[in-house]
């Protein structure tokens, strides 16, 4: 049986590009999202195997897309797609419930071997940052799936945290998240005392550090 396959990435090129080399593999690429939201509706409606997932997304991350597509459709599996090799930002991406993190530098075979990989209920790094998974003897230091959770602030507040990290107003962010202005002032309100930043300009460089936008 073919694996079904969605792309979601912020560049067109980049998702174009995967495509063509996935199905001149056998792969069916059967969905294409350029942000996390359109990601979920995607795994929800079309049920893939995989879902390659770039982190850095405009509207919904990377990170938040996945923790919701292992909620709601918990047999499609994630592959970590991203130009970050920082530990922490890997260790949030597994903690999210992704099987896989790849580099964009890597070949592509290398990610065809992902799509495998995780398809057969196994974990897959890249190797250059798998070194940091494993002790002198070559054995795991800690399970993937139980990597720590870096900050204490809740799904929708990281929705709301992105947001206004991105420049949108209070009202198009309660629009888009179906909630009143001040549940979003709430949200707001909450993350800068949990944080302790208390400015956009602060809450913008937390979200730049932690990989919840790009720059």
């Amino acid at each position: 049986m073919r694996t079904r396959v969605v792309i979601a990435d912020d560049h067109a090129i980049m998702r174009e590009g995967l495509k063509s080399l996935l199905e001149k593999k056998g792969v069916d690429v059967i969905g294409i999202a350029k942000n996390g939201r359109e990601a979920i509706e995607l795994a929800i409606s079309a049920h893939p195997d995989v879902v390659m997932m770039d982190i850095s997304m405009p509207d919904l991350n990377g990170m938040e897309a996945t923790a919701t597509i292992r909620q709601k459709v918990p047999d499609t599996k994630v592959i970590a797609l991203s130009m970050h090799s920082s530990k922490h930002i890997i260790d949030k991406m597994f903690t999210s419930g992704a099987s896989g993190y790849i580099l964009k530098e890597s070949a592509f075979e290398e990610l065809y071997d992902a799509i495998k990989e995780v398809n057969k209920g196994n974990f897959y790094l890249t190797p250059s940052i798998a070194r940091m998974y494993v002790d002198y003897d070559g054995n795991m230091v800690k399970a993937l799936g139980d990597l720590p959770v870096s900050k204490e602030i809740s799904k929708k507040e990281r929705e709301v945290l992105q947001m206004v990290a991105e420049g949108e107003k209070t009202r198009d962010i309660a629009e888009k998240m179906s909630v009143s202005i001040k549940t979003v002032e709430s949200h707001r309100r909450n993350i800068m005392k949990k944080l302790c930043i208390f400015s956009i300009a602060g809450l913008t460089k937390f979200a730049i550090k932690e990989g919840i936008i790009s720059l």
